[in-house]
């Protein structure tokens, strides 16, 4: 008999467990289902804000390849460390290019003394050889003629007369080859063929050097080194990237804006940029570039932000969103788009009133794409989230949206 009643006394406390149980998980979906996000309207200052999206995009990544290929023999900077423009960043094997080169210097040395010799002294001796082969020929000319008049004159004999003037033609010979010699050497053959072969010396000079410049691997701007590709003893093709520096400037944010929002902004307006990888952090920058055409298929506008406080994390190519701040509105009952529905004719909010979601028309002022100024709404008003419909249950607040959060 005891044991009769122990048994329905545990049966009643397990239905009696089940019932509660019941009845608490149904308080529980009820309170899920009506516990509703909610804002309190408090006076802010809010900006009018346009908003684009877009990407880091300056400074570029500046590649240096290898105009020639070699060994690498040093390596004179690292990842992350800022280097000068002209600073030399590696180094290669150039002890062939500089025999070369020597070489060279040597041929081109060669073929100018060629060229100083003849300006220097052979064309000057020459010319004095002209001098002295001119002044024979006039005193031969002379003779001949002074013979001329006597033999007609019939004072001297014809023999005479001819011997000076084979004596003349002598000296005209030796004048006429002095004079072609000299030419030679002045401009003719012999000097065109020397300075043809200093030009091509000087060309293959150039080449030379060209070569051991190209051995060294020289800073093109001021920037941060932000990749190696090469250590020392490996060996690179002409083309291979060697190393990427970036130049030393800020950061530069390109972003295109709907044409529609143009009126509202102009160059040197701040404005705030959140890259889609760090959403949190907030950069101040400046809009600094507006282009004078729009993209007509997409119908924007591009704009060039400077980012003014720069994070270690940022990198090239992240895409970013862009807040153009324009005019403030000082001290304003400010409310989050989110919480307005605007599913039927006439914009309305719910508010909480007695625990209960009453739904009522709001006469707003737009403040960018985020915002509504409340203009019928006290401070204090507490907004429900329009999300889930809260109208005709009783309302349990759940999470407080705060400004800091839109």
């Amino acid at each position: 008999m005891a044991e009769k009643k122990k048994i329905n006394w545990l049966k009643i406390s397990a239905a009696f467990l089940v019932l509660v149980f019941v009845l608490l998980g149904g308080r529980t979906v009820y309170l899920k289902k009506n516990t509703i996000d909610y804002y309190r309207l408090k006076p802010l200052d809010i900006n009018r804000a346009v908003l684009a999206s877009g990407r880091v995009s300056f400074p570029q990544p500046y590649e240096i390849t290898a105009a020639t290929s070699g060994k690498i023999s040093a390596v004179n900077c690292r990842e992350g460390e800022l280097v000068q423009e002209d600073q030399l960043l590696i180094e290669m094997d150039d002890y062939q290019d500089r025999q070369n080169m020597q070489l060279a210097l040597s041929d081109l040395n060669l073929s100018r003394s060629k060229k100083r010799n003849i300006e220097e002294e052979a064309l000057p001796k020459q010319e004095e050889q002209v001098r002295q082969d001119k002044v024979k020929l006039l005193e031969a000319e002379k003779e001949m003629n002074r013979l001329k008049t006597l033999h007609e004159q019939g004072a001297v004999p014809v023999v005479d007369f001819e011997k000076a003037v084979n004596n003349y033609q002598l000296f005209l010979s030796q004048y006429n080859q002095a004079v072609l010699t000299r030419d030679s050497l002045a401009g003719g053959s012999s000097l065109a063929e020397i300075e043809a072969q200093i030009s091509y010396n000087e060309a293959q000079l150039k080449i030379a050097q060209k070569v051991v410049g190209d051995k060294k691997i020289i800073a093109p701007v001021t920037g941060t080194v932000s990749k190696v590709n090469y250590s020392t003893g490996q060996q690179v093709t002409t083309g291979e990237v060697l190393i990427t520096v970036l130049r030393q400037q800020n950061w530069v944010v390109e972003a295109d804006v709907d044409q529609k929002e143009l009126s509202q902004i102009k160059p040197g307006q701040p404005a705030l940029v959140a890259l889609d990888a760090y959403p949190q952090d907030k950069l101040e920058a400046e809009l600094f570039y507006i282009a004078p055409q729009i993209d007509e298929k997409k119908g924007t506008c591009l704009l060039r932000l400077e980012i003014k406080n720069a994070k270690p994390f940022i990198r090239y190519g992240m895409a970013a969103s862009v807040e153009l701040l324009s005019e403030t509105n000082r001290q304003v009952n400010a409310l989050p788009k989110q919480f307005v529905d605007f599913t039927e004719k006439e914009a309305f909010v719910w508010i909480l009133k007695d625990d209960q979601a009453v739904k009522t028309p709001i006469a707003y002022r737009s403040v960018g794409e985020r915002w509504v100024i409340a203009e019928d709404l006290p401070e204090g008003t507490v907004v429900l989230s329009p999300a889930k419909k809260p109208g005709g249950f009783k309302v349990h607040l759940g999470r407080e949206v705060l400004p800091d959060a839109i």
